[in-house]
């Protein structure tokens, strides 16, 4: 059963303050040591009866994590992106036990001077990241085509339409593509390449609406998937990270980040994931890579420059029109 806990506590002010500015909260994150989340850590195990045993830091990403007994994940959000920490909860309420993989349980969640915490289940096996440069061509289709198989199960799950992360459809577009130029100038795309955005955007002419709702995971990569080995193979057994989940209109939003970090440019594993979705047209390939290079531009926290090194280099890479035909080949 979930319980829910709402708490402030002047005591804990000083570990988790209630107004943190941006940076205060990424520098904690960050920087603090691992002895400084203790207070809040033990009023969560009291609070919530967890079972005793040392929490130990996680070092990945935008949150604290700590691990307890290799049973337990407790993650703390700040309140600067609280919605990672909603989105994280309503996603346990949704997907638990109604996918062919596994999902973290959501077992306990609350507030310490407005910090979302989250306590959920450790899943088994180990990152994809971990052993994907390792993995032949076969199994490295085994996998795509699970995980192909596995967003067409995502997709088709009913969704709550007043869930907290229900977004409004043309105003997270709209700010999609108002922030999608100083994104990547600020994560120093070649100017070149950044005066190039807006025309490919208005030429590709692409409307993010597929006319129906779907729960979007958003971050379908190697470090968000577990594999287990079995029969010499490996296989994947879990997803996890369900802090950037929104329900929305676009399967391209959700099929372009696995496409990229993936398929890496294969177009047999592209194929392959595409062919165990089964739930999008494929007639004109050329149309489907200009809008999978449109959402890629547009997707929300896309480094480009980190995108760019998941697949290899064939060619030049000095329009958006190259770039597309190495990333999403036709």
């Amino acid at each position: 059963m979930i319980m829910e806990i709402n708490t402030n506590h002047s005591i804990l002010e000083t570990i988790l303050p209630t107004q943190p500015t941006y940076q205060q909260s990424c520098d904690l994150i960050d920087n603090a040591p691992d002895e400084h989340w203790s207070p809040a850590l033990e009023h969560i195990r009291n609070a919530h009866q967890l079972r005793s045993g040392d929490f130990v830091r996680i070092k990945e990403g935008a949150n604290a994590l700590f691990k307890l007994n290799q049973s337990l994940i407790i993650k703390l959000v700040p309140p600067n992106w609280v919605g990672q920490g909603d989105a994280e909860i309503e996603s346990s309420k949704m997907v638990t036990g109604k996918l062919s993989l596994a999902t973290p349980e959501v077992i306990a969640h609350g507030k310490i001077n407005n910090w979302i915490y989250v306590v959920m289940s450790i899943l088994k096996g180990e990152t994809l990241a971990d052993v994907w440069d390792q993995l032949d061509f076969q199994n490295k289709r085994l996998i795509t085509g699970q995980l192909g198989q596995f967003i067409r199960e995502l997709h088709q799950l009913p969704v709550d339409h007043s869930s907290l992360m229900n977004v409004d459809w043309p105003n997270y577009i709209a700010q999609l593509n108002t922030d999608c130029v100083p994104r990547h100038t600020r994560n120093k795309v070649p100017q070149s390449l950044i005066e190039q955005i807006p025309t490919y955007l208005s030429d590709s002419n692409y409307h993010f609406d597929d006319g129906k709702t779907f729960f979007i995971h958003m971050d379908l990569h190697p470090w968000n998937l577990m594999v287990e080995k079995n029969n010499n193979n490996y296989r994947l057994c879990g997803v996890l990270d369900f802090g950037d989940a929104i329900i929305g209109r676009s399967r391209l939003l959700e099929l372009a980040t696995p496409i990229l970090f993936l398929c890496q440019g294969d177009k047999m594993l592209i194929d392959t994931l595409l062919k165990n979705y089964q739930l999008l047209d494929q007639a004109n390939s050329k149309k489907l890579q200009q809008e999978l290079m449109t959402v890629s531009l547009l997707r929300p926290a896309c480094d480009f420059n980190f995108v760019l090194q998941q697949v290899p280099t064939i060619g030049p890479r000095e329009t958006w029109q190259q770039i597309a035909a190495q990333l999403f080949p036709a």
